[in-house]
């Protein structure tokens, strides 16, 4: 097996389609959808990643960027699952 010598990726979904098929499905899933994505704070060593205030990385969607840290990122995760349990309940109920 090859030995990884390469510099790890800074971004987590490496978004953008590469085919007019991609163009047109993601087109159906939300016009951010794409845009998604995760940038990994280069910064962080083994001395720091401890510290709570440092930011792990930044969230992009479309051309906003938002730095976060690892509280932030679980508190945005907690808030985006509530939401979606919301909507699916108000569909079961019938409630708009």
């Amino acid at each position: 097996m090859k030995k990884y010598s390469s510099k790890p990726r800074g971004r987590v979904n490496q978004g953008g389609s590469t085919n007019e098929k991609d163009m047109v499905r993601f087109a159906k899933l939300g016009k951010n959808y794409n845009s998604i994505d995760f940038h990994m704070n280069d910064s962080i060593t083994k001395s720091n990643y401890t510290k709570k205030d440092l930011p792990i990385g930044e969230l992009q969607i479309g051309n906003r960027f938002v730095e976060l840290t690892w509280s932030e990122c679980s508190k945005l995760i907690e808030t985006l699952e509530l939401a979606q349990l919301t909507h699916n309940q108000k569909i079961r109920l019938g409630v708009f």
